[in-house]
Parts: structure tokens; C-alpha cells; sequence
């Protein structure tokens, strides 16, 4: 599959009202619930340790973005959430702003490109060919 990333940028800007909503608990989000759920098995401060991380980093990945999604999307992301102060800590508690724009917005964000590419197929599937072409995103789309 070819990417564009010349026009990725302007598909992610377009998804920043729904991210918002994530953010604001007014969208349901895997990766928000994955991410708490995480947190209240572990506890909070054990979930932030590299360990724990790279424990469930395969569900983190951008699929067949790869590494140059995955710095393209943080980007945008960090652009737009942290320099404007759109994460305030009570609204992403218990997750830190930027882990919480690492473990949700940017796989929120990559799923929401990959359903726009494959067309309406269950979220299910899509987070499955995310998890299943990390690989492949790694070596065509590395930084």
C-alpha cells in the first residue's frame, strides 16, 4: 500500500473533533479503556515503567504507517493537543498528557486512517491489520 504522507497531515487535522471528543470522554476509545485498564491491573506508576510499556507496545503501533507515521502523526498530534494545552491533566487522568497522546491519540488517530483507507469494515478487523502489518509498516515506512 502506498502512502501519502504529503496529505496525511491535512486527513488528521480533519479528525481533530472527534479525537477531542475521545479526549473529553464524549466517544467511547479502545485505546483509552485498553489504557486504564492497564493502569488499574498494574497500578499507575507501574504502568508507566518501559517494562509495562513494551508489554503492550504491538497494540500501540501504527500499523503500516510505520515509524514515519508513527513520528508524522505524533507530530500533528503533539502540535495540535500539547502546544495548545488541550490535555489538561484531570481530563487524561490517569495517563500523563504526552503517554496519553502516545497510548491513545496516535493509535486512535492510526485506526481512524487505516478505516478511511479499507472503507467500513468493523474496527475489529481494522485493529487487526494494524497489529498484523506493524512489521511491514517498520521496514517499507521507516524514518
Amino acid at each position: 500500500m502506498k502512502i501519502n504522507f504529503e496529505l496525511l497531515e491535512s486527513q488528521i487535522v480533519q479528525m481533530k473533533d472527534k479525537l477531542l471528543d475521545i479526549v473529553n470522554k464524549k466517544v467511547n476509545s479502545y485505546y483509552q479503556d485498553f489504557s486504564i485498564e492497564i493502569c488499574q491491573q498494574v497500578g499507575i506508576r507501574k504502568a508507566e515503567t518501559p517494562m509495562s510499556i513494551m508489554s503492550h507496545f504491538k497494540i500501540l503501533r501504527p500499523g503500516y504507517y510505520g515509524s514515519k507515521g508513527l513520528i508524522l502523526i505524533g507530530d500533528v498530534l503533539s502540535n495540535f493537543f500539547l502546544f495548545n494545552n488541550l490535555l489538561a491533566y484531570n481530563l487524561v487522568y490517569p495517563k500523563k498528557p504526552v503517554d496519553y497522546l502516545q497510548e491513545v491519540l496516535v493509535p486512535e488517530t492510526t485506526l481512524r486512517l487505516v478505516f478511511q483507507n479499507r472503507g467500513n469494515i468493523p474496527l475489529e478487523e481494522v485493529r487487526k491489520i494494524m497489529e498484523d502489518s506493524t512489521n511491514f509498516g517498520d521496514y517499507v515506512h521507516k524514518e
